[in-house]
């Protein structure tokens, strides 16, 4: 279902080619993460980023990763961090990547894009790809719980960046709204947010499933009860694919994305998601290629390819031509990446 690949221009010109890499099993996507520099303070941070970069891959280490990509035929490139646009060579990056004919997407807090110049740059190194924003929620009194320091101006502030793209011609299709979503937000809030969006600036909602990583290790209190979890991901689905284009559950993406794609985080580690983080290699020790050539089938969960080999009661889901529950909550929730997801609601009333 092209409508399940919520990723703004990749459902639109790329979905067959991504299911094509997926059956042969290969990369598809390789997500950089270049920096742990944020200035939004996400309380529950996966990466633990902070205002200042104090971690980051050097640019030699990008370029020969950029490098290893093309040769390798792996096409898109999602820029993560951290920002990655507070990397002060990010724009050096990108033009190398998009050089080599891979595709750039970049996943940013939205607050850079404040400068006009920083965001007709971003449409620009971006041609065919997409932009990911963040903002949990639209109500300041929400948005200051989940920030350390609060700051609840920067909503509008990185609206105001989305209003430079939009006017340096990126189509909303090709942008999205990520949210993490908590206990810290009311069900209400939530759908709220991915509604405003969607009204005001035409963007879809990227919900990604809070777990327990990073800056939110060990803080279970911020797991959101299982009704509002369905209640919410369930408005994702209405708003994002119509009335009847099916569900993901709680995902974030499909299973197309996720099992095409592996991870380099600031530190070197090569994980098969930016919230599971735990490495099978690390660049710095072992060639990247030779990590994949050793770990591919771990990093893209190759296990899980065929629907008939998926755990129980996945094997009989209506919904797993497209789903695969989410892996990171599957390890995080679970103890097993390649397991069940805990917290597809979908499973539980199956069983």
């Amino acid at each position: 279902m092209t409508c399940l690949n919520q990723f703004g221009g990749l459902a639109a010109g790329h979905e067959a080619e991504q299911k094509r890499y997926f059956r042969e099993k290969r990369l598809y996507t390789l997500q950089i993460e270049s920096t742990d520099a944020c200035g939004q303070g996400c309380v529950y941070c996966y990466a633990g980023s902070g205002p200042k970069e104090t971690r980051a891959l050097s640019s030699q280490e990008i370029r020969a990763l950029l490098d290893d990509a093309a040769r390798l035929d792996i096409r898109t490139i999602d820029w993560l961090g951290g920002d990655p646009l507070e990397r002060p060579d990010w724009a050096e990056l990108m033009a190398y990547a998009q050089s080599l004919g891979r595709t750039n997407n970049v996943w940013t807090s939205g607050l850079p894009l404040r400068d006009p110049g920083v965001a007709r740059a971003v449409t620009d190194l971006t041609e065919g790809g997409f932009v990911s924003v963040h903002v949990d929620s639209v109500s300041p009194e929400t948005y200051a719980r989940l920030h350390r320091g609060g700051n609840p101006q920067n909503i509008a502030a990185v609206a105001e960046g989305v209003d430079h793209m939009l006017a340096a011609g990126k189509s909303p299709d090709q942008m999205i709204n990520c949210i993490t979503y908590t206990s810290l937000q009311p069900a209400s809030d939530a759908i709220d947010t991915m509604r405003w969006w969607l009204k005001e600036k035409g963007m879809r909602t990227c919900l990604t499933m809070f777990n327990p990583a990073g800056k939110g290790h060990g803080w279970l209190s911020l797991v959101p009860g299982q009704d509002d979890t369905r209640a919410v991901y369930r408005e994702r689905d209405a708003l994002n694919y119509g009335p009847h284009g099916g569900t993901i559950a709680a995902m974030d993406a499909d299973k197309f994305y996720c099992g095409t794609m592996a991870t380099v985080t600031f530190t070197g580690d090569v994980a098969a998601c930016s919230v599971i983080r735990k490495g099978v290699g690390n660049i710095r020790v072992t060639p990247f290629a030779r990590i994949l050539e050793e770990h591919l089938g771990e990093l893209i969960h190759d296990a899980l390819h065929d629907e008939c080999a998926m755990p129980a009661p996945c094997g009989t889901c209506k919904e797993n031509t497209h789903c695969w529950g989410c892996r990171a909550s599957a390890y995080h929730y679970g103890g097993d990446a390649n397991g069940p997801d805990p917290k597809c609601w979908v499973l539980k009333e199956m069983s």
